[in-house]
């Protein structure tokens, strides 16, 4: 397996930042709110099949990129509040870039707020053609989709702080 990282700090409390962060529509927002290169454009539909907090809740991503296929189910493997949450894919997932991958979120408190670290441990796809396009861009997609969750939580965690100190 392959792996991605990304650390970030956050003006917020470490149970602000875990709770945005625990909700899966503000995480894959870059993969289903909006239009993006990586992203060929296309968004995903987000289907929530179990939605109780912690280990077990599982989601469906699904929809096509470049008129290929995606189909990617996952579920929380791991989960201690305000704290740590992985989660996996399960199934057969069907994706363009990589064949399953396992999240990992970790918050720690710091003297301003919070350190965010976030990575995915991911396999290439097992065909040859598969293989190829995984080579060149799961790297970069992996670390696309990791800073984006992460920016997008302090920007939306911050902006608010900054507006209730306004």
């Amino acid at each position: 397996m392959a792996r991605a990282r990304y650390e970030i700090e956050i003006l917020a409390t470490p149970e602000k930042v875990f709770a945005h962060m625990d909700d899966i529509n503000n995480v894959g927002w870059h993969m289903s709110g909006e239009s993006s290169m990586p992203m060929m454009g296309s968004r995903l539909r987000l289907e929530v099949i179990d939605d109780k907090k912690g280990i077990g809740a599982t989601y469906r991503w699904k929809g096509s990129v470049m008129n290929m296929p995606i189909d990617i189910k996952e579920t929380v493997t791991k989960w201690i509040k305000n704290r740590e949450k992985s989660w996996k894919t399960i199934g057969k997932p069907k994706m363009i870039v990589m064949s399953g991958y396992v999240m990992h979120l970790r918050v720690s408190p710091t003297e301003k707020g919070t350190k965010v670290f976030f990575e995915i441990d991911y396999s290439l796809p097992k065909t040859p053609w598969g293989w190829i396009i995984g080579v060149i861009l799961a790297r970069k997609y992996a670390k696309w989709c990791l800073q984006r969750a992460c920016e997008d939580t302090k920007r939306a965690l911050e902006s608010r702080t900054a507006q209730k100190t306004a």
